[in-house]
């Protein structure tokens, strides 16, 4: 561990190739210098001395970038690394030039308004911008100045089309619900006021952290607005620095066919309408049983939270949906499983306990719907690997071939 720490801590001050780095530092512990002064040795033969940089001079893939910037937003998240579980920071960081993401590894006391400066910090790509990544090497110190902000115009999206680490955006739309609370922050009470909003395009959430005067069915524009992703959708965040005007258009949602590729860009949604076959059945589809207290799948009648219980039987289906532009894995309860399968969850146990063998439940779900045509109406949930959706609605499309093959031969000519 001290050699692989040593390694990273070399190559976060250093632009040097991997291997060459492990093999030097090797041939200095070979030969008995400590590995302390092994690593300062490699810093002072291989680095260079960094400049600060202006925020709009950081590249893709640098290291050891010194720079600072004024805070404009930063959340507390918890991810997977290496199977374990740990706290990373997620922000914005802005000067007189330009806003950067960052990812901060480790907790450095920074709050929203802190104006620092970074050093030894390395950069990495994401959305085909850089995103600055504040490492346990990283020094970063408050600094007692202001930071007069880069006046950038805010870009203009349609709601289907944001994302989570967009910032600056202009949006309209329609206040379908709101509502205001309290929330704490440290030894602060804040009133927050969250709610839905809508535009022709989708029906996304939005928080303001400020009183803009808002009411249900107001149409607004927002300028200065930020994303970030809340339960595994896209959320629209504005604040005191945001500009939010009512505006006297008539915005209404239609609902409609949104193509895959779309939700998995955008990382899910609520009230998604999305058409697509059916490309696999996954195997813990079917009769499944579960905690009577919690309501957690249980495992031979072990649930994680309750331990031993009666199990509760239920019939779900998980799929894989593909039109072509993108996967999404669907979750159908029991209600939309017995009305797509035409059959209860009763007539199914009757099956299995007659041939003592659940595993003929999944069989007969692979049967009627695999490569079946399905619209799904649903909203996303939290997941790591794929965009995850739970079904509120749920039919199989019948497809007129004769009719289909008529509108292909006349695209083709």
């Amino acid at each position: 561990m001290e050699f692989e720490e040593a390694v990273e801590e070399i190559l976060a001050n250093v632009d040097a190739d991997r291997e060459e780095i492990e093999k030097k530092l090797k041939e200095f512990i070979e030969y008995g210098v400590p590995v302390e002064q092994a690593k300062n040795a490699l810093i002072k033969k291989y680095g260079t001395p960094a400049k600060e940089k202006k925020i709009k001079d950081i590249g893709v893939n640098e290291r050891n970038i010194i720079t600072k910037g004024k805070v404009l937003t930063i959340e507390e998240r918890e991810v997977e690394v290496r199977g374990s579980r740990r706290k990373i920071y997620r922000g914005l960081l802005g000067d007189d030039t330009a806003v950067i993401p960052f990812t901060a590894w480790k907790d450095f006391g920074i709050s929203k308004g802190d104006v620092i400066r970074i050093r030894n910090a390395s950069s990495s790509e994401w959305l085909s911008q850089p995103r600055l990544s504040l490492s346990e090497w990283t020094v970063v110190e408050k600094i007692d100045e202001d930071i007069e902000l880069v006046k950038r115009q805010p870009r203009k999206y349609n709601l289907i089309d944001i994302r989570p680490g967009l910032s600056n955006v202009e949006v309209r739309g329609k206040i379908e619900s709101i509502e205001k609370r309290e929330v704490s922050i440290g030894d602060e009470t804040k009133t927050v006021f969250s709610g839905i909003i809508k535009d022709e395009t989708a029906v996304v959430p939005f928080t303001a952290w400020k009183d803009f005067e808002l009411a249900e069915g107001d149409a607004i524009r927002i300028k200065g607005a930020y994303i970030r992703a809340w339960r595994g959708a896209p959320q629209l965040i504005f604040d005191e620095n945001a500009e939010v005007e009512k505006i006297d258009e008539d915005i209404e949602y239609m609902e409609h066919v949104i193509p895959i590729y779309k939700v998995v860009e955008r990382g899910g949604g609520i009230r998604l309408v999305m058409e697509g076959d059916v490309l696999e059945i996954r195997k813990d589809s079917g009769i499944i049983f579960r905690c009577p207290q919690c309501g957690r799948k249980i495992r031979e009648g072990v649930c994680e939270e309750h331990g031993q219980v009666e199990g509760v039987a239920d019939l779900r289906i998980r799929a894989i949906i593909d039109d072509s532009t993108g996967a999404v894995d669907v979750i159908f309860n029991r209600d939309i499983a017995e009305k797509l399968l035409g059959k209860s969850m009763d007539d199914y146990l009757k099956v299995a306990e007659e041939a003592m063998d659940y595993g003929i439940v999944h069989e007969e779900i692979v049967d009627k719907l695999l490569f079946k045509t399905i619209r799904v109406k649903g909203d996303s949930i939290q997941s790591e690997f794929i965009v995850s959706i739970i079904a509120r609605e749920a039919d199989i499309v019948e497809i007129d071939v004769k009719e289909e093959a008529e509108q292909l031969l006349m695209e083709m000519g």
